[in-house]
């Protein structure tokens, strides 16, 4: 699942423009995700455990936390 949120800088840090509610309903079934935000790139956000949340853009991080792509094809390994 590809989503796109828009951040701009701010003083503390990022605020959220547009895509919360996208962001909060997958947040609502991992604590970490991998989202697009343009300008940015591919980042990784996190709630942490006081339900703040903490997003990074180092490409390790995003590698980390990327989920595979489900597709349609019914290769295993088995």
């Amino acid at each position: 699942m590809s989503v796109e949120i828009i951040v701009r800088e701010t003083g503390t840090g990022l605020e959220i423009v547009s895509g919360r509610r996208r962001l909060e309903a997958l947040l609502a079934l991992r604590d970490e995700v991998v989202v697009m935000s343009p300008g940015v790139g591919e980042m990784v956000i996190a709630r942490l455990p006081d339900g703040r949340l903490q997003a990074s853009a180092n490409p390790e991080h995003v590698a980390l936390f990327r989920q595979p792509e489900i597709s349609g094809s019914s290769k295993t390994l088995a």
